[in-house]
């Protein structure tokens, strides 16, 4: 079933391998938020390969080393490191528990300020 989407994307011609690989390991949606990729034109716009471990600090661009992201996920990250403050290795998975976690608690910092922004906006209606 896998191959057979992996064939039928490829087919298209609009894909590359990686993106293929990622969409179908994470089922299509961003490995940090599960937003869906193809649930709107506005989400599949935000498709992203995001490097979990940054490439300016790792240089590493293979595929372990790469998560399907939507954008705003992947801007928020930036250049974050999830490795950061660890003395022993950490697996892929374990990497993306605390760039989700990192990532959820930057996301609810930045809600807090727009939420504070709108509530002084407000006013002015």
């Amino acid at each position: 079933m896998m191959a057979d989407i992996y064939d039928q994307l490829m087919a298209t011609g609009q894909w590359g391998d990686r993106e293929i690989k990622l969409g179908i390991e994470y089922d299509f949606k961003c490995a940090y938020c599960d937003k869906d990729m193809f649930e709107s034109v506005d989400s599949y716009k935000e498709w992203q390969t995001d490097h979990l471990v940054p490439f300016s600090k790792s240089n590493d661009d293979t595929y372990e080393n790469c998560v399907l992201s939507c954008r705003t996920c992947n801007f928020i990250k930036g250049t974050w490191n999830p490795e950061q403050d660890q003395t022993e290795p950490l697996s892929r998975i374990e990497l993306i528990g605390r760039a989700r976690k990192y990532i959820f608690e930057k996301r609810s910092l930045i809600q807090s300020q727009i939420n504070e922004y709108k509530r002084i906006t407000r006013q002015l209606s």
